[in-house]
């Protein structure tokens, strides 16, 4: 499943295959990892309140994982790089939307049981609308985001390594692999013990206060790691 570390994962596999510009590496882990920016209104919206369900179908794969939004971001990129002269600018634009389209809204549509606002406002597609799934799989996916953090976390490390990456920062993110693992423990066994409304609560807490934003974090601290693989 889709999970945003598996995104991760795809953009440092398409980094292995051949040298690239300046700027787009950066593009492209960008464009896979933040159209799930659209999980924190989800969020916000049922901490006031809102059924969680209903809160996903409104904000949740919609405007960030629209193409409008995509090929917005990326014309707004190249036209600001062409204006400067800006190549490695440009370069990251067209790693953005390879990052967002390709990488992340495609493996959503294709692969997630949920609909995707590919044309949001206008249009969103369900590959999957017919299909049900039963108690406590959706938990278990949403578990299962933790250990897809993990799993990218732990690529970018041996990535690091391979650039010769401080000691100290190879130990910090060793460390942060062991608790996005310890997470995923933990929410495996409540995945199975309780009802989805109760789980999405403590899940999207620690997704939304933790998981994610330190994900970024660190993926920003390592940009220079991600260059190199470009």
């Amino acid at each position: 499943m889709p999970q945003p570390g598996l995104h991760g994962l795809f953009a440092l596999g398409v980094l292995r295959l051949r040298p690239a510009p300046r700027g787009f590496a950066l593009g492209l882990m960008a464009g896979a990892l933040l159209p799930d920016l659209d999980t924190y209104p989800q969020g916000i919206a049922v901490v006031l309140g809102m059924d969680p369900a209903r809160a996903e179908a409104l904000f949740h794969r919609t405007l960030t994982h629209s193409l409008f939004f995509a090929i917005g971001v990326a014309l707004a990129l190249a036209g600001s790089a062409r204006l400067r002269g800006d190549r490695a600018q440009m370069a990251f634009a067209g790693g953005w939307l390879l990052g967002s389209v390709g990488l992340h809204i495609l493996p959503d549509l294709l692969a997630w049981f949920d609909g995707v606002g590919i044309l949001w406002p206008l249009w969103s597609v369900n590959l999957w609308a017919g299909v049900a799934l039963p108690h406590p799989v959706p938990n278990l996916l949403r578990a299962m985001n933790f250990y897809a953090f993990a799993a990218y976390l732990f690529a970018l490390g041996k990535e690091a390594r391979r650039r010769g990456m401080d000691r100290r920062g190879l130990i910090s993110l060793r460390k942060e692999v062991k608790v996005q693992l310890g997470l995923g423990a933990l929410f495996t066994p409540l995945a199975l013990l309780l009802p989805t409304s109760q789980y999405n609560l403590l899940d999207g807490a620690a997704f939304l206060l933790w998981a994610y934003p330190r994900v970024l974090w660190i993926t920003w601290r390592m940009r220079s790691v991600i260059e190199a693989m470009g």
